[in-house]
């Protein structure tokens, strides 16, 4: 007897706040015995997507685990699945992780300006014991402290690829890691920039926008995973829907010396 029977999705960015990115979604689509799995995207047009999957009598169009790139599309297709002997039974049962950004960036020497005017106080470098330890994916990113509502300023030039500004929560734990509002930036190098913690609608651009360095991205806030209302920055690339790397960077301050930063000290 051919039945379908039913497919479990399970995605890895779960959130005890119920903080997931609500532009972001899998869904199904049905053609016979033909079943297609898409992804769709209104706030970030860079992703990467890994799929795993039991199976029952099916064949993937592509062995698995499958890596799959949005690159700039809001919908693409992640995986097409068919009975591998029809008029058997067959079931199937999925699972994916995803993660901002896409694969092959390789940085360059380009030094980073400071991402604000005026001066803040770095609370959290490089390998820093709260939430950037040695191998994490936050491993090489910047904290600095920073009143809620201050303008914040693109590091460098790109593409706009991701934008949140519609969520209201933050908090202490780990749980509301999802909440934050953001701003996501591809550079000319292949690598990407991510301005988190933003202000409830306080993103000033759009997606598909060109930037220079030093234009207005948006205003700081305390959404998502945060103590206090601070602005995290880190340049990143993706290594795969579970997986990402972030990546130490200089930047150029007020005095014109290139540098990287130190934490607990003021830029």
């Amino acid at each position: 007897m051919r039945r379908l029977l039913l497919a479990l999705l399970l995605a890895v960015r779960l959130a005890g706040a119920n903080c997931d990115d609500p532009g972001i979604r899998v869904t199904e689509e049905r053609q016979g015995d033909i079943v297609r799995l898409y992804a769709e995207t209104t706030t970030c047009l860079d992703l990467t997507f890994t799929l795993t999957a039991d199976l029952q009598n099916i064949r993937t169009s592509a062995p698995l685990p499958a890596t799959v790139e949005s690159r700039g599309s809001p919908r693409f297709l992640l995986l097409e699945l068919r009975p591998a002997a029809p008029g058997q039974a067959w079931s199937y049962r999925y699972r994916y992780h995803w993660q901002y950004g896409g694969r092959g960036g390789e940085p360059d020497d380009t030094a980073y300006r400071l991402p604000f005017a005026g001066s803040h106080r770095l609370q959290q470098g490089y390998r820093g014991s709260f939430s950037h330890q040695r191998g994490s994916p936050n491993e090489h990113a910047h904290d600095w402290v920073m009143p809620v509502g201050t303008p914040v300023l693109a590091a460098r030039g790109g593409t706009v690829v991701g934008v949140r500004q519609d969520s209201t929560t933050g908090g202490p734990s780990e749980t509301y890691k999802q909440c934050a509002n953001y701003v996501i930036i591809r550079h000319a190098d292949g690598t990407y920039a991510e301005y988190l913690h933003l202000q409830t609608q306080g993103v000033e651009v759009r997606l598909g926008d060109e930037v220079q360095a030093g234009q207005r991205l948006a205003r700081s806030g305390n959404t998502g995973w945060s103590t206090n209302p601070h602005l995290h920055f880190a340049v990143f690339r993706t290594v795969d829907g579970q997986t990402r790397e972030t990546l130490p960077v200089r930047f150029r301050l007020k005095d014109g010396t290139v540098q990287p930063l130190h934490e607990g000290r003021t830029y």
